[in-house]
């Protein structure tokens, strides 16, 4: 096939993207929304329904009792379902473009840190005794919607880490100061079990599983950075879904809501300090999401929207057939990412045309380079 029928063909296609483009514009956006406003709508509902349904605090009137209740669940529910946007998009456009690796991995090892933690406090009666004779016969604040939450994240955020070594990723790798600050904490961890189990009254089970819960508190701090920086360093928000970010921020003002008013309720501030990683959760967690829909919905919403424009563009791009993936710059190879992932939501369920094989050489697609290697 000559030049001239592929540069009409590269037309033909340029049409087709824009058209894909409206259609999305006309019609995903009211299905989006509709999903977004369903899903609000169960987590209140189940959120309500279970807290209801649990069985009551007798320690506490009934009224407040059935508050904090519902809270709680009502954070676990908001929390428990953040995790979903982030994973199927990724699953959806099979890249991880724009989303830290850093964020991921130590999201995975703050999780199963605050599960011990929780299984611990909640089930092991050793535990729970330890905690009473040091806070003045006071029980702790650890109630089961935190243990299921905990294990539930630690699922969720492995199998997210999962995706983040299988499916494209452009130039994006985890730093190595993550990677050490991760073998430093698993490895003063492993360290401290051991001398748990070697001479429990001199190193108590209680002060490793506070260990475990100051190490959640630092991940939780300093996790979102990475996330934060890349946004910056890319100018955009796009590979980082928002939806995830604001049921986080819900969850995060459900669970202040449910441990301050059990505070106030019981007078005893050691629901609080006796459980400082799920106030430091809340608190760092509703901060930091403050700054990504800031991010999202005023900083880089300008660039966002470019970037979705232009993206169908970019899955057509003219790249020279002696141009390897090795040579080509960060930035090339995530604008071809991000159409494929941006195109990809727009042509779900339909069949996407192909170019004639004489003119492969001409038109790379955005996960394959010109020399047939794979674009990671």
């Amino acid at each position: 096939m000559g030049t001239s029928a592929c540069l009409r063909l590269r037309s033909h296609f340029h049409e087709l993207a824009k058209m894909r483009q409206d259609r999305q514009k006309t019609v995903k956006f009211p299905q989006t929304m509709k999903v977004e406003l369903i899903t609000a709508f169960a987590i209140i509902v189940l959120g309500v329904g279970v807290g209801l349904a649990v069985p009551e605090d007798q320690s506490m009137p009934h009224l407040f009792t059935r508050i904090i209740s519902i809270s709680g669940w009502l954070y676990f529910f908001s929390w428990s379902v953040s995790f979903y946007p982030q994973f199927f998009l990724n699953l959806r456009k099979k890249s991880v473009v724009g989303l830290s690796l850093d964020f991921v991995s130590l999201n995975v090892m703050g999780f199963i840190c605050y599960s011990i933690f929780n299984i611990a406090f909640f089930f092991d009666p050793g535990v729970q005794e330890q905690y009473r004779l040091t806070h003045n016969g006071h029980s702790n604040a650890v109630h089961l919607n935190d243990v299921f939450f905990a294990v539930h994240a630690a699922l969720l955020a492995s199998l997210t880490l999962v995706q983040c070594f299988v499916y494209e990723r452009g130039t994006q790798k985890v730093s190595r100061l993550c990677a050490a600050a991760i073998g430093f904490t698993v490895t003063a961890s492993c360290v401290s079990f051991l001398l748990v189990l070697f001479d429990n009254r001199k190193f108590p089970l209680l002060t490793f599983l506070y260990w475990l819960s100051w190490v959640k508190m630092g991940v939780t701090f300093f996790k979102y950075m990475p996330q934060v920086w890349l946004n910056y360093k890319r100018q955009s928000t796009l590979g980082w879904n928002i939806n995830q970010v604001l049921l986080d921020f819900s969850g995060g003002v459900f669970s202040l809501f449910q441990l301050c008013m059990e505070a106030f309720v019981k007078a005893d501030m050691s629901a609080i300090s006796g459980d400082p990683v799920k106030f430091g959760l809340g608190l760092v967690s509703v901060i930091f999401d403050i700054m990504f829909m800031i991010q999202h919905y005023s900083l880089y919403r300008v660039n966002n929207a470019k970037l979705l424009e232009e993206a169908p563009k970019a899955r057509y791009t003219m790249v020279s057939p002696t141009q390897s993936a090795s040579r080509r710059t960060s930035q090339q190879d995530e604008q071809l990412l991000l159409a494929s992932a941006t195109t990809s939501v727009s042509d779900e369920g339909t069949s996407r045309p192909q170019l004639p094989t004489s003119c492969s050489m001409d038109v790379v697609s955005p996960r394959q380079s010109s020399d047939g290697g794979h674009v990671v």
